[in-house]
């Protein structure tokens, strides 16, 4: 799977059925194993507002066999380290 593919995927399960104007940026980062792809909601105006949502979560696609897992919102570079490849069946 590369690059295009995982955002394609990515985008359908983080934004789902939103109409386009709803849908929000994703962020994707590629590591030799596969994509770690996560929801990047707008900047507020005011850099001094809160969040609305407090933690969130990502998903890991793996590269050789398409399967996505939800891991928690770290960064990227630190789930990629985590990854533990592909599991045989």
């Amino acid at each position: 799977m590369n690059a295009d593919q995982a955002r394609a995927l990515a985008e359908e399960y983080l934004n789902g059925a939103l109409p386009a104007d709803e849908a929000t940026e994703v962020g994707l980062h590629s590591f030799p194993a596969g994509h770690i792809a996560w929801s990047r909601p707008a900047e507020p105006p005011d850099p001094g507002t809160l969040p609305g949502v407090i933690g969130g979560a990502c998903v890991v696609i793996d590269r050789h066999t398409g399967d996505v897992s939800i891991h928690p919102l770290l960064n990227p570079e630190a789930i990629a380290a985590q990854w533990p490849g592909p599991h045989p069946r």
